[in-house]
């Protein structure tokens, strides 16, 4: 028992140094910790949920110390077994509250927590060692601080032999012991007991995403960030020679005034373009296709990735993933970003963010919430389980009922968007719908039906509204299917090929537009819209002015579309073709080679070195 209490000891007084470090780390950036002055109570739940990724982490580092706690009890007997039990808890607690401390000044210049890209930059030269005695003298509160908490930790650090008398009894409570010692453990190391443990991009759920740096702690990003995939930097040209110049995005408007006209974002999981009738002799969705008709419509729009994950940082926030981790789960997720909802808030919109599954569903409420918006509503919000669909979350038509009536009762202007999610494996429908839709070629093609039909139901039950002729409804789809029935689509570039159509119902946007189109083009084509003209930082372009291209990366294939041509390049390795299935190769074309290797060169930068907002860029 002594062994277990001297665990949880240990633990506490780590929790408190951390604790110190944290004080040091908000003292000395105010100036770039926006709000921190707001002291209610939110800022008071940060301390909680610190703490919580304080002990997620100190149970992971300290993980091999539990295990020798729990060997054999007679080994607890030699001093020899004590110190080295010591030994290990200092050699693998003091390097990471080094670190820990280090980002207190380094936050300055990174402004974000340190993580794997740190020890690059440490061991990138040779200079090190000569630097590092003028970095203790210049930042000697630091390394006070420091030695303090060394001291702290160096004196608790021992324990006390127990003796033991075996017997059931003792032997029973100590498997007890262990079974609770142990859960308790593992509930700790993974932030409790929600769907998936806790990662970066849930920092700042529980009080504020602004906070989201404060509640973080360094061993916790970098731990973290070991397992994800860097971006390789690339160093193409100097910055006069980027096509075109990424930077600052300011929106050449297509009206004079900002209109403040709420906007709705709808997001259908896995409506390919292929299955939507407007583009093809199918009658899959008939109420899609019916607004199709009356919106403006794109007719080459194309996903930026294959996953609901890599669609909505992409479609709220104009980011692709142009790397194999998603944005949301990438080391680069607590990088400062604007986005659709934070740039509406601060004209006075309402934010909201609806997705019928559970808040731990591919991080999505820790995105969101950094992200900007003000509400989320899942699962959970919705409270009534007879509508899950026992997979994913609730049934696309509830929760497009549930959607309307919350705006309804929703302030404007507002902005709001909707992930739909019955249209994904494994394909289930409401029992009432069992024979209703046409079951279709492949499995999905009911659902898609289904689907279709619930956002009908929706603007049914909205049409009426005083605000609906105020707004513009954007409908696409996060992804195409995995499956095709149409050899057309049955490729490369087919299966990124989405439907994208701006819907209005006082008829201020329609027509066809043929120029290509991507998920990042959204957010500036929104903007530009609604006549904002502030300065934004975009990867994407609005589909009023845009040049014709669209881009995405699967493992280690970038991949360019434009009218000259589908660029493919694996390595340094440049290769166009003409058609979808990427069989007739032709020349290449200069520009689009420099275009992309330029779009590569800023993606990289950007994501680096955390310049995602005006702000930053400047």
């Amino acid at each position: 028992m002594i062994y277990f209490y001297d665990f949880i000891k240990k633990i506490v007084l780590l929790l408190f140094i951390y604790f110190s470090s944290r004080l040091f780390f908000v003292l000395n950036n105010l100036n770039l910790l926006d709000s921190i002055s707001e002291i209610d109570f939110s800022f008071f739940m940060l301390i909680i949920e610190s703490l919580r990724f304080d002990l997620s982490i100190l149970l992971y580092i300290n993980s091999f110390v539990f295990l020798l706690l729990i060997f054999p009890h007679y080994l607890h007997q030699y001093l020899w077994y004590r110190k080295f039990i010591r030994f290990t808890f200092l050699i693998v607690n003091i390097p990471f509250i080094i670190l820990n401390n280090i980002d207190i000044e380094f936050f300055q210049y990174n402004q974000k927590r340190i993580t794997s890209d740190f020890l690059d930059l440490i061991f990138l030269g040779n200079d090190t060692v000569q630097i590092l005695p003028n970095y203790l003298m210049q930042y000697w509160p630091l390394v006070i601080l420091s030695f303090f908490q060394f001291f702290l930790i160096i004196r608790i650090t021992d324990y006390k032999f127990e003796n033991v008398l075996f017997s059931f009894r003792s032997i029973l409570k100590s498997i007890l012991v262990f079974v609770i010692a142990t859960s308790l453990f593992i509930i700790g190391a993974r932030g409790g007991l929600q769907l998936k443990p806790i990662k970066v991009v849930n920092a700042g759920q529980m009080s504020n995403p602004i906070f989201s740096n404060i509640v973080l702690n360094t061993p916790f990003c970098l731990l973290h960030s070991l397992n994800s995939n860097k971006l390789n930097e690339y160093e193409y040209f100097n910055v006069n020679e980027l096509v075109p110049k990424f930077s600052d995005i300011k929106s050449n408007s297509i009206n004079s005034n900002f209109s403040e006209k709420n906007v709705v974002v709808i997001i259908m999981e896995s409506l390919s373009k292929e299955f939507v009738g407007y583009y093809n002799n199918h009658n899959l969705t008939p109420f899609v296709d019916s607004l199709i008709s009356q919106s403006l419509v794109f007719n080459n729009t194309f996903s930026n990735g294959l996953r609901s994950i890599e669609a909505l940082p992409a479609i709220t926030a104009s980011i692709p993933t142009l790397s194999n981790t998603p944005f949301i789960t990438s080391i680069y997720a607590q990088n400062d970003f604007n986005s659709l909802a934070s740039i509406l808030s601060d004209e006075g919109y309402a934010t909201s963010f609806f997705h019928g599954g559970t808040r731990g569903t591919m991080g999505f409420y820790g995105f969101v919430k950094k992200a900007g918006f003000e509400n989320y509503f899942g699962l959970e919000e919705y409270d009534n389980y007879k509508d899950y669909d026992g997979t994913w979350g609730i049934y696309d038509e509830p929760f497009f009922k549930y959607f309307a009536e919350k705006l309804k009762s929703t302030k404007e202007p507002f902005f709001s968007t909707f992930f739909s999610l019955s249209a994904h494996p494994p394909y289930t429908l409401p029992e009432k719908y069992a024979d209703v839709f046409s079951k279709g070629e492949l499995a999905i093609h009911e659902l898609i039906s289904y689907s279709d039909f619930s956002l009908k139901k929706f603007f049914d039950e909205i049409k009426n509204e005083k605000w609906f002729n105020n707004t513009i409804f954007v409908i696409t789809s996060d992804h195409t299917s995995p499956k095709s029935a149409d050899s057309d689509y049955k490729n490369r570039i087919g299966r990124y090929s989405i439907p994208l159509f701006f819907y209005t119902p006082d008829n201020s946007l329609k027509g066809q537009s043929n120029v290509i189109t991507q998920h990042i083009d959204i957010m500036p084509s929104l903007l530009d819209a609604l006549g904002y003209n502030k300065p934004y930082f975009s990867f994407g372009e609005s589909v009023f002015y845009k040049d014709s291209w669209a881009i995405h990366k699967n493992n280690k294939r970038y991949c360019l579309i434009t009218e000259k041509g589908i660029l493919n390049n694996i390595n340094e390795n440049y290769s166009t073709f003409s058609d979808w299935r990427l069989k007739n190769r032709i020349q290449n074309n200069p520009d689009n080679i420099k275009f992309l290797k330029s779009f590569k060169q800023h993606y990289s930068k950007s994501m680096i070195y955390n310049k995602l907002n005006v702000e930053n860029e400047l």
